[in-house]
């Protein structure tokens, strides 16, 4: 815990020095792509949910033995648990479709803070880049998956007393890291880390990476303004943690 908070420290410090860059020349573009993205995936979202949300709960609560005008007054919590998760369900999958969605423009971005800040400028390879767009793709579909499941359990806990009064915090860890593994992942790529040494890398400096995913988790909760800002702006203060912590 007391590493999670000096993390939390060094992390806030990398989101204030990153912030000015963020409206420098070569920054700015960073700041324009994320609107397009974000206006395709809120309208699939939203078409998702408006015609798909009762065939989804009825399939769910197929497996209880209920549908959904045979409910039972008692019965009605069940929906509103299956509610909840599928709202965690669809602002998971928003971020981490933004992530995979825009992963070639910002791996570009952290090689240029890397450049910035060390003088260390990268090759570009046509054939690498579709290698770190599958890797970035593969990843974050996994940490999504991963994400996913410990969020459903966490959430099934909640139930339990003494156990639920921790566990909001213990998902919000949970979501914080997975975004944190995606944001620093850029870096992994560039030092040719394997899966199984980035996965590693990403235990051993947890407590920074879930305080790097955890700003851009408060980002994303404000609306418009904080979507446009996340990605760039988290990407930025990731890559400065990931280069003090080093390889």
């Amino acid at each position: 815990m007391v590493q999670f908070f000096q993390y939390l420290g060094i992390s806030i410090g990398a989101y204030v020095e990153a912030f000015p860059k963020l409206f420098k020349k070569g920054y700015r573009r960073y700041l324009v792509l994320p609107i397009l993205v974000y206006t395709g995936l809120l309208m699939g979202l939203i078409w998702l949910m408006l015609n798909n949300i009762n065939r989804w709960l009825n399939l769910v609560l197929g497996l209880f033995g209920y549908q959904l005008g045979e409910l039972e007054s008692y019965s009605i919590i069940l929906v509103i648990i299956l509610q909840i998760i599928m709202i965690f369900f669809m602002g998971s999958l928003f971020k981490y479709a933004t992530l995979i969605l825009l992963s070639p423009f910002l791996s570009f971005l952290s090689e240029k803070v890397e450049k910035d800040e060390l003088g260390i400028e990268t090759p570009f390879s046509l054939a690498q880049m579709f290698n770190d767009i599958i890797r970035a793709v593969r990843i974050n579909l996994l940490n999504f998956i991963k994400e996913m499941a410990l969020t459903i359990v966490l959430s099934i806990l909640a139930f339990i007393p003494l156990v639920g009064m921790v566990s909001p915090f213990l998902i919000l860890i949970v979501q914080s890291y997975f975004l944190g593994y995606g944001l620093m992942d850029y870096n992994a790529e560039r030092w040719r880390y394997s899966f199984a040494d980035t996965e590693k890398w990403m235990r051993k400096n947890r407590a920074a990476v879930a305080t790097v995913g955890l700003f851009f988790y408060g980002l994303f909760l404000i609306p418009i303004l904080g979507w446009i800002l996340a990605p760039a702006w988290s990407v930025i203060a990731g890559t400065k943690v990931a280069l003090r912590l080093g390889k």
